[in-house]
């Protein structure tokens, strides 16, 4: 296959949905030489945060002299963006061999067909072995116990928050959601976590059950915010082994102080005390640190558009007190939004959150199967403020265009990370650069 067609064949696999489970891995990878073995593992599971603790992960590493391989969900640039080794992602070339050779198996070696998924997750684990990396640091589509990069032994693992997403899979209450996130721990290795109440006390269980030490972010470690620089923050660490003192992030917001405890914790743990030059080196790759699509913040003239894919209510709070924050770091007041949100997900708990920051609303439709229908949303939020102006424009590209024309009014665009992909690809077009 070439890349149109490996493109193809993974996305007909979407109409398997979602199959929480291992065996059909298992069983793939075990056709392939179970590329999985001898590869180093940092496993990060977590309702929120999970992508940017895996970036700020992945960032000490690479400074820290490790061939280091990231595996994100979902990623920009397509299927391919979700796997790279040091930044860079895995060529269409590679990535269309990959695919090959894994749909070769699925229809000569198995009967029950994997997921789009599982594909991916199998893919990237071809290619780290080929490229012989140092480092993995992997990341869970949803869950943990039967998501599909749970057939790995790491290192390290962390579970960053547990908050409500996923009901429908992972059951209805937190106690349901962390235990289902407590399965990646392994028997005596190392667990980090920034979760709290029900939660932190279902991992702690099974991390004693497992013997697995376990490290909680705000006691063992703790990373606290001290100032801002940019769009992004200032902070200081306490770890494991060492301190740190005037640790530039390049990522804003409160949550991403404790995403950074989770990153920093990780990569202690993984790769013991280091020099004190290594660890000053390393520490400096978190002022790079660029996630996109959270609280990714472009320059308009003199005003920010922000670009965040929060989807639930948890990451909807935070954005809004990220936005506070922002708002207090730079003087503006009242924000100008780009909404769009999918159908299945509790917009209706997500907007009490951001929505009283708004000078107003445009409502757009995520471009996928699950999108909401923008009407839908538009009435929700006139009960909620009646008095704010709402618009309703479907599609992505001229609602984020409506948004930049006439006023000043700074800008945010937010709702689910589809959306603000295709929301990125708009203010890139019209070339807005970074907000340093």
């Amino acid at each position: 296959m070439n890349m149109a067609e490996a493109y193809a064949w993974i996305g007909s696999l979407r109409r398997f949905g979602i199959k929480p489970g291992l065996e059909r891995v298992r069983h793939a990878l075990s056709n392939l030489g179970n590329p999985e073995r001898n590869l180093r593992f940092y496993h990060v599971a977590g309702t929120n945060g999970k992508g940017s603790v895996c970036q700020m992960l992945a960032n000490l590493l690479v400074a820290s002299g490790r061939r280091t391989g990231l595996y994100t969900s979902p990623g920009l640039g397509g299927f391919n963006g979700r796997m790279s080794i040091d930044g860079e992602p895995i060529s269409a070339e590679a990535f269309a061999e990959y695919a090959t050779r894994v749909r070769s198996v699925t229809e000569t070696q198995m009967k029950d067909p994997l997921t789009e998924f599982e594909v991916l997750t199998i893919i990237s684990l071809l290619y780290f072995r080929d490229a012989g990396v140092d480092a993995v640091v992997w990341e869970t589509g949803l869950g943990g116990r039967y998501d599909a990069t749970n057939v790995v032994h790491p290192v390290v693992t962390a579970i960053t928050n547990v908050t409500y997403d996923h009901v429908e899979i992972l059951g209805p209450t937190i106690v349901d959601i962390a235990s289902d996130k407590a399965g990646i721990i392994k028997s005596g290795i190392p667990v980090v976590t920034a979760a709290v109440e029900d939660a932190y006390r279902v991992i702690e269980r099974v991390a004693k059950s497992q013997r697995a030490p376990l490290i909680r972010i705000g006691c063992d470690a703790v990373f606290v915010t001290t100032g801002t620089h940019g769009s992004g923050q200032i902070g200081a660490y306490r770890g494991l082994f060492r301190d740190a003192f005037g640790v530039k992030l390049g990522l804003f917001g409160e949550h991403q102080a404790a995403n950074a405890g989770v990153a920093l914790a990780m990569y202690e743990l993984g790769e013991g005390p280091t020099s004190q030059a290594n660890w000053h080196r390393t520490l400096a790759s978190l002022a790079s640190v660029r996630w996109p699509l959270r609280f990714e913040v472009f320059r308009d003239g003199e005003r920010p558009v922000v670009i965040d894919g929060a989807h639930n209510p948890d990451a909807a709070l935070q954005l809004a007190k990220s936005l506070v924050k922002f708002n207090r770091s730079m003087a503006l007041c009242g924000w100008k939004m780009v909404v769009g949100v999918f159908a299945d997900k509790d917009f209706r708990q997500m907007l009490p959150h951001v929505l009283p920051l708004a000078a107003e609303v445009i409502v757009c439709k995520p471009n996928h199967p699950r999108g909401a229908e923008p009407q839908i949303i538009a009435e929700e939020m006139r009960r909620l403020r009646p008095e704010l102006k709402v618009t309703v424009e479907p599609d992505i590209d001229a609602a984020v265009r409506m948004a930049l024309q006439s006023d000043s009014l700074p800008v945010v665009i937010w709702g689910n990370l589809h959306m603000a992909e295709t929301a990125r690809k708009t203010i890139t077009t019209l070339g807005l650069d970074y907000w340093m």
